[in-house]
Order: C-alpha cells, then structure tokens, then sequence
C-alpha cells in the first residue's frame, strides 16, 4: 500500500521526525502525547488538506469565490454597456440612411453581433441600476416617492381640503377619484451614469435653445453674464471641450439645451412627443455629478439652470431641493455678503455684479416655491447683506441692455428702458411675497383674531397696489402699449400680471365665500356683522384677481404662445390656483345671477374653463398639464353632482337655523338683509340649498379662514421697518 504523506508537518513531529497526519491546529501525534503542537509560516502552493472538514471548505468558498468574481464582474458589466451603447449609436446612425444603405449596413452588423462573446450580450450579471430603458423623467412609469408636505398657501392643498368637503356625501361614492397632484413625484434611477451615447445638437439647433432660454427665462433671472454664456458657447461648437475644467460648462449647456428643446415642442400636434429633452437633462446630471465637491459660481449658475427644467416639467419637490442645494452653495462663497471674493479662479467670476444678480435670483425663487407649495422660506432676508443689482448692468444682456423708449412706444419720451428693470421689480415683489407667507400663511395659525387678520390682509394690498404704481411706465401691464415692438418688454408685463393677480388673489383668498363655509366659526360671523362691507369687498376682489388671471389666456394663438410668452415655469400653479376659486366661487353660490354682483356664475364659469381648455391643450405634451386638466374637472363636477343630488340626501344633511349664531338671525337690524346691495357674501346660510353640515376644520380650508393665519393678536398689521427686516429701494 503506498504512503501517505500529509502536505506540511508541525514543528515537533519534523524535529522528532517522526509522520505527522497534517491536521491544524494540533495533529493527531501531538495531541496523543500531549506535545505542543505548532505550524511554520512558510508559504506553500498546496491545496487545502483533506482532513480539513467539509463544512469549513463550504464556509470559505463563497467568500474567495466572491472576491475573485467581484472584478470580473464589474469588468463584464462594463463591457456589456459598452455593446449596448454602440449598438445603440449605430441604430440612431441608420435612421439618416436610405433602405439601400440601411440593409448593407444591417448585414454587417449582424456578422459582427455573430463574432461577440455570448456575456457580451448578457445582462444578468449587471447591475440592476443599470439596467433601464432611457430616462423617462415625467412619464407615469417609475418609483413613486413618498407624498411630501404642502402647506396651506399651496393650490394643491386648498384642491384637496375642496375634495374632502365634496366627498362627504353620499352620492359622491360613485365618482372616479381625480388626480391627487399635478406635481411629477416620479423618481429617477441612477441618472449620474449615462445609458445611451451622448446626444449633441446641430449647432443651428443648439443656437436655437440658446436663444429661446435668453429669451425667456433669462429676461426674467438674468443670473447668467450674455457675453461670457457666448463665449464659452463658442468653445462648445468647436468640440473642445474634452477637458474635465469645461464639465460644469457641459453641464450648464446641456440643461439649457433641455429647456430648449422642451420649449420648442410646443405646439405638439401628432405623433410620439420627443424626449430629447430628457436626455439633455440627464447628461447635464451626469456632467454636474461633481458640482457639490467644487463650489464656485459656475456651479451655482448650473444648479439654478437645472430649476429652471424641473419646474418646467413640474418636479417641483426635486427643483425644491436642488435649490436649497443652490443656496447653501452660494453661502459657501459667499454670495449673501458684500465682502470681496478672494477665491475666484478667473477675473469675471470676481466681480460682484455677477454675485448679486445670482444671489438675487436664488432670493426670487425661494419665494415663488415657497409661495407654491406652502413651505418655509430658505432665504431670510435678516439673514443676507447684498446691494441691490445695478439698474444699467451691461453684464445679463450686453449691447441690449438699454432700448430706447422712443423706439418701442409711440410716446414721445426719449427715456432709457432698462431691461434690468424688470429684474429689480420682482425683488421687491418677492419682497412682499415674503411678507404675505409669513404674516398670512404660517403653519401655526390658531389663534389670530379675524380683525387682525382682516387689517393684516389691507395692508398687504396696499402695499401691492402702491408695488404696482410704481412700475416703470414700460412694465405698466394695467396700461395701454400702442405700436410697442419689443417682444422682451411684452413679455415682461405678462409675467408681471400674472404674478400680481396670482398674489392679489391670494391675499384674499381667506375671505371666500366666508358665509357659506364658516357659519360654525363664531369669531368670523361677529367679523361678518361688524364689517360686512370690507369682507364683501375682500371677496370680491380675490374672484376679481381670478377671472384677471384667467383673461390674459384669451388671445392666446397657441400653446407656444403660453409657454414662451408668459413665465411656464409657475403657469400651471397660478392658473391651478385662479380657476380653483372660481370653480367654488360658481359651485357654491345659491344665488347665482347677482353673484359678486359684477359677475353671473356663467361668466365664472367661462373664465375657470378657459384654464381648463389650456390644460387640455397642452396635456399632450406635459403630464403635468394632463394631472391639472383632471383636476378641473372634478372641480367643475362640483356645481352639478350637489344640484342634482337627492332630495333625501340633501335635507337630511342641511343645517338646522338654530344651530346658527345668534348674531346672524333675520331679527338683526345691523346686518339689513333686505339690502338689494348685497352681494353673495350677506346670503344667510339657512337660505342655503347646500347639501351638508360643513364642519368648521374642512370649511376653513375652503375660505382659507382664521386658522391659516398666524399672527399674535397684539400684532398689528403694518409691516414691521426694525433693522431686523432687509429694506428694498
């Protein structure tokens, strides 16, 4: 029988010389005679023993195996990408070939695809984070992120407290549920890796998006310097740009040319809408992945650009984000002081002018989000010390700066109109945005006494009103412009209107139909009695605001008119916003020929559907115009489902008179119902066909009453001037 010999003997059974099975840590020998067993370190190229059991064998093999796998995996992956986007080039290559062209050169790749490995097509073994379709930013299909928080200045959350009151009956169980948001939640998977080959415009295509972002985002945010965007333009149309210094450049360039290209595919007509602007985004992503590791000026012009998109395409919760990204970027560089930037890595980036009309910008769209969803503001103005953008800033639009007067109106003042204009009116409009959030729409408004919140709600509207008279006579959106030529200035005062309608309407929103929803609320019916006159004038003016903001649709030639003429980027919200108090304004009144005594409920009801008629027109291109679209509708259902609801329903939920407060009885001499005067906020409430006892935390949400107002009692309602508050000129 032959020997036996064990790959490696301890230390004792060599010097004794005598066989050693190999076992570890103590062998067989040793531990009979009780020796003291031990090993050499001596490497050996041998297997492992085989007395070594089977369980242990089976604990190591996994791990090794895993170790040694781990590369050659991610290798593979690699490769398999690699095929996949050529193949993926080579496709969109023979869509410009003729059918002669297209079967040779099919036929070579199907030799080619014949030569490959078999796991050079194979995806198992790639990451699953990579292995998607093209991004698909605001399509339905994706991982929906958890609901997140709107406050209740927020359009969505006055829909939704509207719902809650319109599904109390019992009628409504066989309604389809409308859309809950018109915001895009939908997340995005592993957009810092590119999955197709890069896709560069033409460059008569991409001085095209270049010049539909200098026209319409950047006339209302000059943050970006024209000459140095140009220049640097210039650098990009002859391709050298292979250089990691030029990534935050590709990455600004790629989210202007999004913008661009989702602006130009307005009007959408036939055929599958393209989504070449989705992946203009999703490489400027890939180019901005290290933006957060530099901070510089540079990088927050990129940030700010890639808002600009996401609110065009409505994902507000990520454009929320990456402004709050934004911010603490530039406080890291300090952009919200005056003191001299000793940092900057070229002479342009160091002058201040650049730094203010950025950090300016960042200011005037913290307001708007925060106005939008009903959020805390992220920028204070206690908090910053930065001189207003000079009025003749040559930087934002070069030879453009000044236009004539003489020229753009047939008035004969030879003025200069600065387009920097505009620019230093929506500061100071935000201004007052800043104040209407905190003095009317904080979280915790509990218990503000209807007065204070009546004086507080007059003074914001004074303030607005004396905002608007002093507008430039070129911005003036209330005036005529005869013969005027500039399409900028056009543009410009339609922004201008529809913010000051959108905020006036706002301000008053709380006041809407008061006497219908907050008849248990006994401080607002004492209000109601006092000062009956200024609540029905408070009412009126925020329908007013509404049908205004509704109006500027009506010349509209199309939808290209909509998103280039007028700011896209917060449309939908404001015209959510303005159609949604019609359409209760027109449900909820009984008496509808004298409603507001200015308007029938067919003439609100005209102007909430011009929204809606907007919406559906641009629903083919914009899912979040097709969510808000749906949400109209289940307002506008409103008026019919409660009038042609069953009479059984409808007595056995209608409010007794005796549960009325007592002040507001018929016997009350103050309050003369039989005024012929009267508009629809004096209807006394037991004259109501109203289906339902409406209880007073659904019904505040619907007139936006006393408990979404946060102020101390003691507060008054001017605007505070201490040096705590940052003043404007």
């Amino acid at each position: 029988m032959k020997r036996q010999r064990a790959p490696i003997a301890c230390e004792k059974c060599r010097l004794l010389k005598a066989k050693c099975d190999g076992r570890q840590p103590i062998c067989t020998r040793c531990e009979g005679y009780g020796f003291k067993c031990s090993w050499s370190t001596r490497k050996r190229k041998v297997l492992l023993p085989e007395v070594e059991t089977a369980k242990d064998v089976s604990s190591k093999e996994p791990e090794c195996q895993a170790l040694s796998d781990e590369p050659k995996h991610d290798d593979l992956a690699s490769y398999q990408r690699a095929v996949r986007q050529y193949d993926t080039l080579m496709q969109e290559l023979l869509s410009n070939l003729d059918q002669s062209q297209k079967g040779t050169l099919n036929a070579s790749l199907h030799t080619i695809r014949r030569q490959l490995p078999v796991n050079a097509t194979d995806s198992s073994l790639e990451q699953p984070s990579l292995t998607r379709e093209p991004s698909t930013v605001s399509s339905d299909a994706g991982v929906d992120s958890p609901a997140t928080y709107v406050g209740k200045a927020s359009d969505i959350h006055f829909i939704h407290r509207i719902r809650q009151c319109y599904q109390t009956g019992a009628w409504t169980a066989r309604e389809p549920l409308p859309a809950d948001n018109y915001s895009q939640t939908h997340t995005i998977k592993s957009l810092a890796g590119l999955t197709q080959p890069l896709i560069i415009p033409t460059p008569a295509e991409a001085q095209g998006f270049i010049d539909v972002y200098l026209s319409t985002i950047h006339v209302a945010y000059p943050f970006l310097c024209r000459d140095i965007l140009l220049e640097q333009f210039q650098v990009f149309q002859t391709g050298d740009y292979a250089y990691q210094e030029f990534e935050p450049w590709l990455a600004l360039f790629n989210f202007i040319f999004a913008i661009g290209s989702y602006y130009t595919s307005f009007p959408h007509r036939s055929g599958t809408a393209s989504l070449d602007h989705l992946r203009y985004f999703e490489q400027g992503v890939y180019f901005s992945r290290e933006l957060g590791a530099t901070c510089s000026l540079l990088s927050v012009w990129a940030l700010i650009v890639q808002c600009f998109f996401l609110l065009a395409i409505c994902h507000t919760d990520r454009c929320w984000n990456t402004l709050g990204f934004a911010i603490r970027m530039g406080q890291s560089i300090g952009l919200h002081v005056e003191s001299s930037p000793n940092h900057a890595r070229t002479s342009w980036m160091a002058d201040r002018a650049h730094w203010r009309r950025t950090w300016y910008s960042m200011y005037v769209l913290d307001r708007l989000l925060a106005l939008q969803l009903g959020r805390p503001m992220a920028i204070h103005e206690s908090e910053f010390q930065v001189e207003m953008p000079s009025v003749s800033d040559p930087f934002p639009f070069g030879q453009d700066a000044t236009v004539s007067a003489e020229s753009i109106t047939a008035n004969r003042d030879t003025s200069t109109c600065f387009l920097m204009d505009y620019f230093l009116a929506v500061i100071r409009f935000s201004y007052l945005v800043g104040a209407v959030i905190r003095e009317l729409y904080r979280p915790s408004q509990i218990d503000v006494a209807p007065d204070v919140m009546l004086n507080t709600s007059s003074a914001l509207d004074q303030r607005l009103s004396e905002w608007k008279k002093g507008l430039p006579r070129h911005l003036r959106f209330d005036l005529g412009h005869t013969f005027e030529s500039s399409v900028t200035f056009k543009r410009q005062r339609n922004m201008l209107a529809v913010k000051y309608h959108h905020l006036r309407a706002l301000i008053h929103r709380p006041f809407l139909c008061l006497p219908l929803l907050q008849t248990n609320n006994h401080p607002f019916m004492e209000l109601l009695r006092r000062d009956k006159h200024r609540i029905a004038q408070a009412e009126s003016i925020c329908v007013q605001e509404a049908r205004q903001t509704a109006q500027l649709l009506h010349n509209l030639v199309d939808e290209r008119s909509l998103v280039h003429d007028f700011p896209w980027w917060q449309m939908i919200s404001c015209l959510i916003c303005a159609s949604s108090i019609l359409f209760v304004a027109e449900a909820f009144c009984p008496n509808q020929d004298s409603f507001y005594s200015t308007a029938s409920a067919q003439d609100l009801r005209e102007d909430a559907e011009t929204c809606l008629k907007v919406f559906e027109a641009l629903s083919a291109n914009s899912a979040a115009a097709r969510k808000a679209a749906e949400m109209l509708k289940a307002l506008s259902s409103l008026h019919h489902s409660i009038h042609k609801a069953p009479s059984a329903v409808v007595e056995s939920t209608s409010q007794p008179l005796s549960l009325l407060p007592q002040a507001l009885s018929d016997t009350d001499p103050a309050l003369n119902l039989d005024s012929a005067s009267f508009t629809s906020s004096h209807i006394m409430p037991d004259d109501l066909q109203f289906p339902g006892e409406w209880p007073s935390e659904i019904s505040s949400a619907m007139a936006w009453s006393v408990q979404f107002f946060d102020q101390p009692s003691s507060r008054v309602a001017d605007f505070p001037s201490g040096p705590e508050e940052h003043s404007f000129p």
